[in-house]
């Protein structure tokens, strides 16, 4: 089994900490939510999770092969390239051959009599059956359309913001890596797009971290909650409203612990005094 395990990451910026002593494990296949308020290090701690960013102190113990997919809330793309070379952009095995295909494909339309062209076909088509590469295709130009991204030969530096964040989350959704780090998933998204997206997350195999202020995602796509409390986590089992009532029981039996020991300091208290008039009238 794939497990993804951190102890003790510590973070600050200048004076202000915002990581203080984050530990977890998600095991495969666990989908979690992070929450907490604006401003407690959630975007933080994803980057660093990602490699991305590095905490000061800490251990982040995964597998030699563990894949981690990361979707920021700006996704850093090459302008020069075009969407399609965007989204096969990195060293995915599998993602390769599909790109070689599509491309040998697109050169043949261009050039159909081209003979080293022909017999580059015959070999990629040979891996594309050895390696399940039709189902794949067909799930990526399931995402791509989902995504909205239909000319894929645009070039990234002609996409508005929104855009560009589609071409992101499509490009992670494709690697289906060992662990999906996603920050803020639906921003940009009609609603067709979000509850598609809900719907594939929910039935994703790998394991999966998402940051979103739209509770309804969460209720659906999620197994467990974490939320960022004073630099560390608070772990909840199951979606947003089983989070909503264990935090509720916990609030309460907090309460009642508070209660109790207000009136045991008041009865201290009361002793104390009575104790005190009691030697004074001695």
């Amino acid at each position: 089994m794939k497990d993804f395990r951190v102890d003790h990451l510590k973070k600050s910026y200048g004076a202000k900490s915002l990581l203080e002593d984050v530990s977890f494990i998600i095991n495969e296949g666990e989908h979690v939510g992070l929450i907490g308020q604006n401003g407690t290090g959630k975007s933080t701690l994803l980057s660093i999770l990602a490699g991305v960013d590095f905490a000061e102190s800490g251990d982040i113990t995964t597998s030699n092969d563990y894949r981690i997919g990361y979707l920021s809330q700006q996704p850093e793309l090459d302008d020069e390239d075009t969407i399609f070379e965007a989204l096969y952009k990195g060293d995915h095995p599998t993602l390769k051959v599909v790109h070689d295909y599509e491309e040998v494909v697109e050169q043949l339309r261009e050039n159909p009599t081209s003979e080293s062209l022909t017999k580059r076909y015959s070999v990629l088509e040979q891996k594309m059956n050895e390696i399940d590469g039709w189902q794949v295709e067909v799930q990526i130009k399931t995402i791509l359309q989902k995504m909205g991204l239909t000319d894929i030969q645009k070039k990234v530096g002609t996409l508005s913001g929104g855009q560009k964040k589609r071409v992101g989350l499509a490009k992670v959704l494709m690697e289906e890596p060992d662990l999906l780090l996603l920050d803020e998933p639906t921003n940009h998204l009609d609603l067709e797009a979000i509850e598609w997206l809900e719907g594939y997350l929910a039935n994703y195999k790998g394991a999966m971290m998402l940051v979103t202020h739209d509770r309804y995602f969460l209720e659906r796509a999620v197994t467990h909650m974490f939320e960022l409390v004073n630099g560390r986590i608070e772990a909840y089992e199951g979606n947003y409203e089983s989070y909503l009532e264990q935090r509720s029981q916990r609030e309460q039996i907090a309460a009642r612990m508070s209660q109790k020991q207000k009136r045991l300091y008041q009865s201290e208290l009361e002793w104390m005094r009575q104790g005190a008039k009691a030697r004074t009238t001695k």
